[in-house]
């Protein structure tokens, strides 16, 4: 699948197109097909190192469906 990541802090210049594994859901759990994905602020705000929430790096982006 297709995935906006970042391996670094910084500005939208740090933000990579990037290929990863399909998800495979676990016992319980299903997975969607997403034709759109948001960015909120929260998502900036990680990026530029302002919020962590426990993140660690790289970190994709995107996840408002």
């Amino acid at each position: 699948m297709k995935a906006v990541q970042f391996k670094q802090y910084g500005g939208p210049e740090v933000l990579e197109l990037v290929d990863l594994p399909d998800p495979h859901p676990a016992p319980g759990q299903v997975r969607i097909t997403v034709r759109a994905a948001g960015i909120s602020a929260s998502d900036t705000k990680i990026r530029r190192g302002e919020l962590s929430f426990g993140a660690t790096l790289p970190q994709t982006t995107g996840a408002d469906v």
